[in-house]
């Protein structure tokens, strides 16, 4: 179920902090860049033509959205250090169909629509602290969000409210909570969007703007307080495999790297690596080298002066191979993405 029910795209003053906007992508990278201040890049992992959106609502400082994206992503971002940010999924398709989510090491969210546990307890997670966030996100996911000041969050609270705040905006983390807390949140998400959605031009009325305004703050901090840090993860040895063979990745990312050049220098074997990465991100080291690799082409189009010396960048020596992984990632050709980004340029974008 998506929160939406038709798209729009309304500006409700001059003033930035008053807004209500429905935007449509076909392009990861413009999808990264539309949330104001995170800071975020995505690498997208599964192939095929992407297909987003992004749906939010500025009340004076208050920010409400609701992201869908229709391919794997591996996301990273930060926020700004004054702002607190929290999220759940509205949808999360089936792991064997749309692959695992994972949030900075943790990979404990159930079924579709945020999932309950045995213990009646689902999840969220909050994306603010030092170190930003990382998140593997399955195909598929609409998720909501909801970003506040932190001073202005924690002068509602109590004291002892703010210190848990505090140490909850230190990093980012996956949270157990309550499930009645959480369907609470996402039905008002929904009901929120689905009455801008009829009637954008409510926020333009002070009162009204105010009252969702509270509403939005007051479910939040309900949410955040009544949280709990989950334990650490049983068998924790797969995912810190696959952290040490992306650090590698990362240490030089334009120079071209093999499974048997991870293996060799984490000293583990090939079936080894695969078992981790299958586990940990649901897809084979291979894949993700070529998926990182594929996406560093991609962002070196938009300044490149060619395909072909952006694909060398980023060690595609076979350019004919490299256009077909290309469009099978992308829904494209190499050219025709650079053509897009540049425009009235003339003659071949080889």
């Amino acid at each position: 179920m998506t929160a939406l029910s038709a798209p729009f795209d309304v500006a409700l003053a001059a003033c930035p902090a008053v807004s209500v906007q429905h935007v449509d992508t076909r392009d990861v990278d413009e999808q990264a860049a539309l949330l104001t201040d995170w800071h975020q890049d995505y690498a997208q992992l599964s192939a095929g033509g992407f297909e987003g959106r992004i749906d939010e609502a500025w009340l004076d400082g208050v920010h409400l959205f609701v992201e869908a994206t229709s391919q794997r992503l591996h996301q990273r971002g930060e926020l700004r250090a004054d702002r607190l940010a929290l999220g759940l999924p509205l949808a999360l398709p089936e792991v064997a169909q749309a692959g695992p989510a994972r949030f900075c090491g943790r990979s404990d969210w159930q079924a579709a629509g945020g999932g309950e546990a045995q213990d009646g307890a689902g999840h969220f997670c909050t994306f603010s602290g030092r170190g930003g966030f990382e998140f593997f996100t399955p195909a598929g996911l609409v998720m909501a969000g909801m970003e506040f000041d932190r001073t202005e969050l924690a002068r509602l609270a109590t004291p002892e409210e703010q210190a848990l705040l505090e140490r909850i905006g230190q990093v980012a983390t996956l949270h157990r909570a309550p499930e009645g807390a959480l369907a609470t949140l996402r039905d008002f998400m929904r009901g929120a969007f689905e009455m801008l959605a009829a009637q954008p031009r409510l926020l333009g009325n002070p009162a009204m703007r105010s009252m969702l305004r509270q509403a939005a703050q007051s479910n939040a901090l309900e949410l955040l307080v009544g949280a709990a840090a989950l334990p650490p993860e049983a068998g924790p040895r797969p995912v810190e495999l696959v952290a040490q063979a992306r650090a590698i990745v990362d240490r030089d990312p334009e120079t071209p790297l093999t499974v048997a050049t991870l293996c060799a220098e984490l000293a583990v074997s090939r079936r080894t690596l695969q078992a981790a990465f299958q586990q940990a991100l649901g897809l084979a080291p291979a894949a993700y080298l070529r998926a990182t690799r594929l996406a560093g082409a991609r962002r070196a189009l938009r300044q490149a002066p060619s395909v072909t010396e952006a694909a060398a960048q980023w060690g595609f020596w076979h350019f004919g191979h490299f256009a077909q992984d290309y469009r099978r990632m992308y829904g494209e050709l190499p050219s025709q993405t650079w053509r897009r980004l540049h425009p009235g340029t003339g003659g071949a974008a080889h």
